[in-house]
């Protein structure tokens, strides 16, 4: 019988809606099943203890889901960190109320806390995995002027939406896979990649995402974007969910290595 936290998080996918302010609901779990598939069998059976047996695609989106609560308000800010083409991160001025370069550590100490609570540390593993996709969806290492593109308009193959948007959902919804065929489909990397995508750390994993954004602002001047905006990006987010998927596994795998 599930305990009535879990209850509790089961009621609030009635409250799941599309959101611009994160990488969208199948880019998560594609980031999470990348990571699953490739977790030592130490750390999967950790993991395992702590999701009462669930797969860590079924986490990954609980950190959107509670936002309809406003007990949660607190932790909006955690999802990104804004940063201007002209700033470098060394000296950057960081928002006071947190963001996701702290949030991943903080949750990583979490992680490594044995005295927490099983509960306590099925949110701090659901927050981590979430924010690793967060971090690696270029616009959430975005500008401050347009909010990380939610103040940009854009036509998508005629639909108007954000360009933000484009990048949490669009572009991985215009291929017409699930979550578990489209994390089969990018889970292919030599070791060598494996070793040095997990090498990075958190503040690597923010300068990736903020390197792509001249990419992501090349928009036509009408912002009619289609077939050859989703031809040319399509890719580097297919990449950026790669590398996030495989330096969780890195990171939850070095997290719980003695564990058992």
């Amino acid at each position: 019988m599930r305990n009535k936290f879990n209850v509790k998080v089961i009621l609030l996918l009635s409250f799941l809606s599309t959101s611009t302010f994160a990488l969208g609901p199948n880019g998560h779990r594609i980031v999470a099943d990348i990571a699953e598939n490739n977790l030592t069998s130490d750390a999967k059976a950790a993991l395992m203890q702590i999701t009462n047996g669930d797969p860590l695609a079924k986490l990954a989106n609980w950190p959107d889901e509670i936002r309809s609560d406003k007990h949660w308000d607190f932790a909006k800010p955690w999802h990104y960190v804004s940063v201007d083409d002209d700033e470098s991160f060394v000296g950057l001025a960081r928002a006071k109320d947190g963001d996701v370069l702290k949030a991943l550590s903080d949750f990583e100490q979490q992680l490594r806390d044995k005295t927490l609570s099983r509960e306590k540390k099925w949110q701090a593993l659901a927050f981590y995995i979430h924010f690793t996709g967060d971090i690696h969806q270029p616009l959430h290492v975005g500008r401050r002027d347009d909010r990380g593109g939610n103040d940009i308009n854009v036509n998508w193959f005629g639909k108007e939406t954000r360009l933000h948007a484009v990048w949490d959902s669009s572009l991985i919804d215009n291929q017409k896979l699930s979550y578990t065929e489209y994390a089969n489909f990018l889970n292919n990397y030599t070791q060598s990649t494996v070793a040095t995508w997990q090498a990075a750390n958190y503040l690597d994993w923010a300068k990736d995402s903020k390197a792509l954004r001249d990419k992501v602002y090349d928009l036509p001047k009408d912002k009619n974007i289609g077939y050859q905006y989703a031809y040319k990006n399509t890719p580097l987010l297919n990449k950026q969910m790669s590398k996030a998927g495989v330096r969780l596994a890195g990171k939850l795998n070095e997290i719980f290595k003695d564990a058992q």
